[in-house]
């Protein structure tokens, strides 16, 4: 089992002592991790929603999301590649470091790994060192009822809240509407100084 800090070390990923909720207006830059879940709308239309309003958007997924989305639509779109696998250090190019984190979906399997720090692949590993960080992540889980009523999944969202995640998830609305639409996920992120 590796040290703490390996993470920091495999990700090369700027180090920070964490970020405000008021991220300057020079275009800051917003991880968006994706997982296994389907979304009514698509990971290129958040992207392209989020980069509309100012955001930088880096897609990090686990390894499960990749089947659920476009990778090279998402990689024309950001410009970046979409990271699903650790690599060595030393090699690849490192990424800017985070202003803001978005999990959207977040399956209930890694919903429950994000709260209590099973980091057994990138994405979830990477939701794990941003809110230690203290980098500001808002988590939009997607899962059926049946798995949203759980008591672990309950407690999970709790523990994230506790943390400082803010979780977007209404267990009341339909399935079919349990995603928020694009404008209210991006109204959700932080604010950034003089942006509106």
């Amino acid at each position: 089992m590796a040290g703490p800090g390996v993470i920091c070390c495999l990700l090369e990923l700027p180090r920070h002592p964490g970020r405000s909720d008021l991220v300057a207006d020079d275009g800051g830059v917003l991880y968006l991790v994706v997982s296994g879940a389907p979304a009514p709308e698509s990971i290129s239309a958040l992207v392209a929603a989020c980069q509309a309003a100012g955001w930088q958007v880096v897609v990090f997924s686990t390894p499960n999301g990749t089947r659920f989305i476009d990778q090279a639509e998402l990689e024309r779109l950001t410009g970046e590649p979409v990271r699903s696998e650790y690599r060595m250090p030393g090699t690849g190019t490192p990424v800017p470091a985070a202003d803001a984190v978005l999990a959207w979906p977040l399956t209930f399997n890694s919903a429950n790994k994000f709260a209590h720090g099973h980091a057994d692949n990138f994405a979830v590993g990477l939701l794990c060192e941003m809110a230690g960080y203290g980098v500001p992540v808002v988590v939009v889980p997607h899962c059926k009822p049946q798995l949203a009523s759980h008591p672990a999944f309950v407690a999970s969202l709790e523990t994230l809240r506790g943390m400082g995640v803010r979780v977007l998830f209404d267990p009341d609305a339909p399935y079919e509407r349990r995603l928020p639409p694009w404008r209210e996920v991006v109204d959700a992120l932080p604010v950034r100084a003089g942006a509106g």
